[in-house]
């Protein structure tokens, strides 16, 4: 049976820049609508594809990090830090354990 013309496998749709796991997930769970073409063939709707790039895959909580007086966690820091002396050379076998997460 012959897919219709405009529509996006999950093959293609990871083509443009998403992964394919990422798009199976997003179908599995219901956040990205596809349509079932025969047995095996899941085909995805343009605008749907673009629908689910915005919504999903905009944010990740850059608008709250855009915040003036946003601080970033403990954890968060010392991560930073890390690859900043990662990156530098600094980084040997005896580093400081990172802070725990509850404190």
């Amino acid at each position: 049976m012959p897919r219709e013309q405009g529509f996006y496998t999950v093959a293609e749709a990871a083509a443009l820049g998403l992964k394919e796991v990422s798009v199976r997930s997003a179908i599995r769970d219901g956040t990205l609508a596809a349509t079932r073409v025969g047995t095996r063939l899941l085909t995805i709707a343009p605008d749907e594809l673009d629908r689910y790039r915005l919504t999903h895959l905009g944010g990740k909580d850059w608008d709250k990090r855009k915040d003036p007086d946003y601080q970033p966690s403990k954890m968060a820091q010392w991560a930073r830090d890390y690859r900043r002396r990662r990156k530098a050379g600094e980084v040997t076998s005896t580093q400081p354990e990172p802070p725990s997460p509850t404190g």
